[in-house]
């Protein structure tokens, strides 16, 4: 078993109305920047880490299409100003956002908002002929691992932590990342190897998030439940309109509870969360990773102290004043 076995699915269909006006005009927030690149491009090159070959990103329409491949191709009229005008650094960041030759990358078109079980059971129908499973990505979900470890483990992306656990589990099962989260009735918690959404009572509080890999099991059940959501007949697992993937995945869990229940991997004290699927969490995002994911990291420290610096000393005042009116 290697990485070929796995089809990544990146979740890209959807109007982006959280992170307005970052994502207005455009067809997702994942094009939108993040420090040096775009959101896309980190998440293209985690999945790359993770020895992905085959992705699938699902899309709203045909210009959202011709939106993502102009991300990807290679301009070497462009490659060759830069290398006229010795822009060394514009060449590299340029080169990096390229897509290796041996990466497959394929769009399937969601064209309304059905639901990410809806979205796993389309691919399925695609690459079924294939094999492959899916893993399914949820592109406003960042986690930075700490590069400076000592401990191989919590320096590894944690894309390829579960890519790399599941290939030792045959491929086979289910697979989540988790992170700990304050208040569990409002994320999807996996529960003693079961997923609860927005449980109001749960043992747990790991909420799954960013990345899940599916057994075929579920993806079956997903890809038969999509075929009659779209002849418009009644589907078990229908939440708020859309087809979600618990009813499934459970459903698959309660028939073979033994190789079924979801095996997770914990987001690690050392990692950084970053929530880019609103407009907060996308700006508090874009902040960090100019300072920490930037190829100009150093410069904008440099550039921002001052203003920050500035910035506080002004509040401290005008709180100061506050007090003692």
């Amino acid at each position: 078993m290697s990485p070929d076995n796995l089809e990544f699915v990146i979740l890209a269909a959807g109007k982006s109305t959280r992170n307005y006006p970052h994502s207005k005009g455009i067809p997702h927030k994942s094009l939108i920047p993040f420090g040096s690149r775009k959101v896309i491009d980190f998440i293209m090159s985690q999945i790359i880490i993770a020895g992905g070959k085959h992705i699938t990103i699902v899309v709203a329409d045909n210009a959202a299409i011709e939106a993502f491949k102009q991300c990807f191709v290679k301009e070497p009229e462009i490659e060759n100003k830069f290398e006229a005008k010795g822009n060394t650094k514009g060449l590299e960041l340029l080169q990096s956002l390229y897509i290796p030759n041996d990466v497959e990358i394929k769009y399937v078109i969601q064209e309304k908002p059905k639901g990410t079980g809806h979205a796993v059971g389309r691919v399925y129908d695609e690459i079924k002929s294939t094999g492959r499973n899916i893993v399914m990505i949820w592109p406003d979900d960042i986690v930075l691992c700490d590069k400076k470890s000592k401990d191989k483990y919590k320096r590894t992306p944690i894309y390829k932590r579960a890519v790399d656990e599941y290939i030792k589990m045959g491929c086979k099962g289910n697979l989540g990342i988790t992170r700990p989260v304050d208040n569990p009735s409002r994320w999807g918690i996996i529960d003693d190897g079961y997923f609860k959404e927005k449980p109001k009572d749960s043992k747990s509080n790991q909420a799954a998030f960013g990345l899940f890999i599916f057994d075929k099991s579920v993806c079956e059940k997903l890809s038969e439940s999509a075929s009659l959501m779209d002849e418009g007949k009644a589907v078990e697992g229908i939440v708020g309109g859309e087809l979600a993937f618990a009813a499934a995945l459970n459903q698959s869990i309660d028939e073979d509870p033994n190789t079924q229940k979801i095996h997770t991997i914990p987001m690690q004290d050392s990692d950084t969360y970053l929530d880019c699927g609103s407009i907060e969490g996308y700006e508090k995002a874009l902040l960090y990773t100019l300072l920490t994911e930037s190829e100009f990291e150093d410069d904008n420290l440099e550039f921002i102290k001052p203003i920050v610096d500035k910035l506080w000393e002004k509040r401290n005042k005008e709180e100061n004043n506050v007090n003692n009116k």
